[in-house]
């Protein structure tokens, strides 16, 4: 699960982690580090097939829907196919400064994986346990930084033997925005690396990812273009193209606020 710090990519990144707490307004919610806008309930997002001229085909069977209590910290993200059936649900708790504090993954209706994270007495985090399907712990958390929003900046992972498993490093922009990062192995070899560039908005446009096997690293690039936004300034629909610029699908979003 070690996903839920290192944060590939704002979809495949569904959580954003955070603990610290100004006394006016909150500055670790995931609307801010995820750059939602507005007091956002819950986005449903589609995905649609696309020709090579961009134009939008066939609806994706697999609808997502994000979930965000009324502090703005996301508790809940669910898949749902065409037949409107839960097949993969990851819910969060927080604790009361906002810091996540227990992540679980379910799929089909089974535990794929959960993350125990603890946080000191100032309210940062101070490690991690991760346990596999069977509930049986497999790693754990150690060597955690945070920055200004409570974002996770670096971290170790341990295996239960106490042996380095692997190591991660986040980066985000004075607004507390993802711009990439990297991962490494036991012995330091780095085995990814992501850079993500954004526009005025904070919504990226551009991302690069590097994956580096025992034999192979392959890169990608792929291009975000914004169709439409709403009233809050959250974009609605988004074209992604390929490094060949190859329009490749297209995102619809739809929102839900609380009222103020």
């Amino acid at each position: 699960m070690k996903k839920f710090f290192f944060l590939l990519s704002s979809a495949i990144l569904l959580f954003a982690c955070n603990n610290e707490k100004t006394a006016e307004t909150a500055r670790n919610t995931d609307l801010i580090q995820q750059n939602l806008k507005g007091k956002v309930q819950n986005i449903e997002e589609s995905s649609y097939a696309v020709d090579s001229t961009g134009k939008m085909g066939a609806k994706d069977s697999l609808v997502t829907q994000s979930n965000f209590d009324e502090k703005g910290y996301q508790t809940t993200v669910t898949t749902k196919n065409s037949a409107g059936k839960v097949t993969d649900e990851t819910t969060v708790t927080h604790y009361d400064n906002g810091a996540a504090k227990n992540v679980t993954g379910m799929n089909n209706g089974k535990q794929t994986f959960k993350m125990e994270i603890e946080i000191d007495s100032s309210g940062k985090y101070s490690g991690a346990k991760s346990y596999d399907s069977a509930g049986k712990e497999a790693s754990y958390y150690k060597d955690l930084t945070q920055g200004e929003f409570g974002n996770v900046l670096t971290g170790t992972e341990y295996k239960m033997d106490n042996t380095i498993k692997s190591s991660f490093v986040n980066n985000y922009d004075k607004n507390g925005h993802f711009i990439g990062g990297q991962s490494k192995d036991s012995t330091g070899k780095e085995t990814f690396h992501s850079t993500l560039k954004l526009n005025d908005k904070g919504d990226a446009i551009e991302t690069t990812t590097t994956t580096v096997t025992k034999d192979t690293s392959k890169t990608e690039t792929v291009v975000y273009k914004y169709d439409s936004y709403d009233e809050k300034g959250n974009w609605t629909q988004r074209t992604t193209y390929d490094d060949k610029g190859k329009p490749t699908k297209i995102s619809k979003r739809t929102f839900t606020y609380y009222k103020d």
